[in-house]
C-alpha cells in the first residue's frame, strides 16, 4: 500500500509530465506558427527586402530548376513553395529569355513576370528623358513597339507592385507617375503574336524593370535623409516632379525647392503652391498658361487647391530627387521666370511684384 509520501511523489511526477507535455505541445506549436509565418512572407511577400535581380535562362527551364535559380538569385527563400505554387499553376516550365524581377515581388508577380516568351523577339534601346510624365512614356514605348497603351494603362493603374516606395501609395489612377524612372533601357519588342496573359506579363515585366531601377537609384543613404528630414519617399517623389518642371537651370533647382518647402510649411500665410507646371499637367499644355487655365477644375490645380498635387506630375531624375530631399535654406516665397529660363526669386510680393515687372519689360 502506497505512503502518503509515495503518492505524493506520485502527483507531483504527473503534474510535471502533464507540465511537460504542454511545454512541448505549446512549443510546436510556435515552431509551426514560426515556419508558417517564414512561408507566408515568402509567398505572399508581406515583408520582404526590395532587391532588384535579372534571371537569364538560356533554354527553356523546368519550374522547379526555375525555382533554384530564383532562391540563387536572392528573390526567393524556399523553392520548394514555388515549385509547388507552379504545379497548382499547371507551369510545368519557363520559356527562355532574361527577365527584370524584384526580392519584393510576390510569388503570383513572379509566375506573371515569367511568362513571356521573349526569345522571339527583337530588342530595341529607349531612353526616357527625365521630366516625361506617364503618358510620354506610354507613347514613346508604344512608338517603339515595347506595348501596347490599352495594356500600359491597365498595369500602371491596377497593378499591385510591390516596391518599397509604392506601400503607402493607394491603389488610385496614375499612382506610378514620379517612379518610373528615366533613363535609358533595353526592352523586348515584336509581341504581336502574344496572347492576353503573356501580352500583359511582357508589360508588367517592362514597368518593372523601371522600377527596380527606382530601387537602385534611391539609395539607402537618400532613404536616410528623406526620413531624417521628416519627409515621405511619396512627397519627396512629387516635389521633385514639380523642381524638374520648374527648374530650367541646375543651380536653381535647390532654391525652387526650398519655395515649395517654405510655403507648404507657412499655409496661412500661403495657402495654395500656384506652380504653372501642375497646371500644365492637368491642361496637357506646353505652352503659355492662360488666365482659364488657372481656374481649371482639377485636383492638380495648385491655385486652388491646397498643398501638392495628388501625385506627381513627371518622373524625376536623380539631382531633382536630391534637391527635393536637400533643400537650400532660403527665405523666398516666391519665383518668376526669365526669357532664359532662369529665375529672380522674392522673399515679399512686394519684391515679387517689382520682379514680374522687370521681367515684363524685358529687363
Amino acid at each position: 500500500m502506497a505512503t502518503k509520501k509515495n503518492r505524493g511523489a506520485h502527483i507531483v511526477a504527473g503534474a510535471m509530465n502533464t507540465l511537460s507535455y504542454v511545454l512541448l505541445i505549446i512549443g510546436l506549436s510556435l515552431i509551426i506558427s514560426t515556419v508558417g509565418l517564414l512561408w507566408a512572407n515568402d509567398v505572399l511577400a508581406l515583408v520582404k527586402a526590395d532587391q532588384p535581380a535579372t534571371l537569364k535562362l538560356t533554354e527553356d527551364t523546368a519550374s522547379g530548376a526555375v525555382a533554384s535559380q530564383l532562391k540563387e538569385a536572392g528573390v526567393i527563400r524556399y523553392p520548394f513553395l514555388f515549385k509547388l505554387m507552379t504545379s497548382f499553376k499547371h507551369i510545368d516550365q519557363f520559356d527562355a529569355g532574361t527577365y527584370e524581377l524584384n526580392s519584393s515581388m510576390d510569388y503570383g508577380q513572379l509566375m506573371d513576370a515569367l511568362q513571356t516568351a521573349q526569345t522571339t523577339r527583337g530588342v530595341v534601346t529607349v531612353t526616357i528623358p527625365e521630366g516625361y510624365n506617364l503618358k510620354e512614356i506610354c507613347a514613346l514605348l508604344v512608338e517603339k513597339n515595347v506595348v501596347r497603351e490599352a495594356v500600359f494603362w491597365d498595369v500602371v493603374n491596377h497593378y499591385d507592385f510591390a516596391h518599397f516606395m509604392l506601400q503607402d501609395v493607394p491603389m488610385t489612377d496614375n499612382r506610378l507617375e514620379g517612379y518610373l524612372f528615366p533613363d535609358t533601357y533595353e526592352f523586348y519588342t515584336n509581341y504581336e503574336k502574344a496572347d492576353a496573359a503573356r501580352d500583359k506579363a511582357h508589360t508588367v515585366d517592362v514597368v518593372n524593370k523601371m522600377l527596380n531601377n527606382f530601387v537602385k537609384k534611391y539609395t539607402k543613404a537618400m532613404r536616410n535623409l528623406t526620413e531624417a528630414n521628416g519627409l515621405t519617399i511619396a512627397q519627396v517623389v512629387n516635389v521633385a516632379s514639380l523642381i524638374e518642371k520648374e527648374a530650367q537651370k541646375a543651380d536653381e533647382r535647390t532654391v525652387i525647392a526650398s519655395v515649395i518647402y517654405n510655403r507648404l510649411k507657412d499655409p496661412g500665410n500661403f495657402p495654395y503652391l500656384q506652380i504653372d507646371a501642375s497646371i500644365m499637367y492637368a491642361t496637357g499644355h506646353k505652352d503659355a498658361l492662360t488666365a482659364e487655365d488657372l481656374k481649371i477644375d482639377s485636383p492638380y490645380n495648385t491655385y486652388t487647391n491646397q498643398g501638392l498635387p495628388p501625385t506627381a506630375i513627371c518622373n524625376p531624375g536623380s539631382a531633382c530627387l536630391m534637391a527635393a530631399i536637400q533643400p537650400e535654406k532660403t527665405k523666398y516665397y516666391y519665383y518668376v521666370a526669365k526669357a532664359d529660363g532662369s529665375h529672380i526669386f522674392s522673399r515679399t510680393l512686394a519684391e515679387h511684384n517689382k520682379a514680374v515687372a522687370k521681367v515684363a519689360a524685358g529687363q
